[in-house]
């Protein structure tokens, strides 16, 4: 019986050792090694084989270190993950606001295009109303020009002559030079 007790001490500090094992059932192991063992040392628990236990020992604590190791590196490869995802969260947001800030001003920019195109077409329309009466006005002009006057065009001096001779009056002759020579008195 006293051998099946330590190899069942044995056997709980192989399973606290090895690297598949949790913390918790390697602590659970350790107290269950410790009852079973009731305090003895683990020499006299070996007995003739403490060379081979201890070399198998060795490794599943190597094993075990290697392990944790992974672990750590991968914690901290989860760590830097978490954060690199955290950031482009935080890009992600800076972005949206700025596409919603570019909407709004494309908003803008489009009611001002809108407000633009209306003062044009009120522009144009009445830009075109005169340019019809313009040529409107060309065109009777021209017309006009294409008839003949029936009136003739006198010269000036003979309208003058017309205008200044009275019906009972005689044709004009010509003005006397005024005398020079006299004296003027008043």
């Amino acid at each position: 019986m006293e051998r099946n007790r330590w190899e069942t001490a044995l056997r709980c500090l192989e399973i606290a050792v090895h690297p598949g094992t949790s913390d918790e059932e390697v602590l659970a192991a350790i107290r269950g090694f410790r009852r079973t063992a009731g305090g003895t040392p683990l020499a006299e628990i070996a007995g003739s084989t403490p060379a081979h236990l201890l070399s198998r020992l060795d490794q599943l604590n190597r094993s075990n270190l290697a392990l944790r190791r992974k672990i750590e590196e991968i914690d901290a490869d989860r760590a830097a993950a978490l954060r690199e995802l955290q950031e482009s969260a935080l890009r992600a947001q800076e972005i949206g606001e700025e596409l919603h800030a570019a909407e709004h001003r494309a908003d803008i920019a489009q009611q001002r295009l809108a407000e633009f195109q209306g003062a044009y077409g009120r522009i144009s329309g009445g830009l075109r109303g005169e340019n019809d009466d313009l040529r409107r006005a060309l065109d009777e002009a021209r017309r006009n020009m294409a008839q003949p006057i029936h009136e003739p065009v006198r010269p000036f001096q003979s309208a003058l002559d017309a205008a200044l001779q009275r019906p009972d009056s005689p044709p004009p002759t010509a003005p006397r030079a005024p005398a020079f020579g006299r004296p003027w008195t008043a």
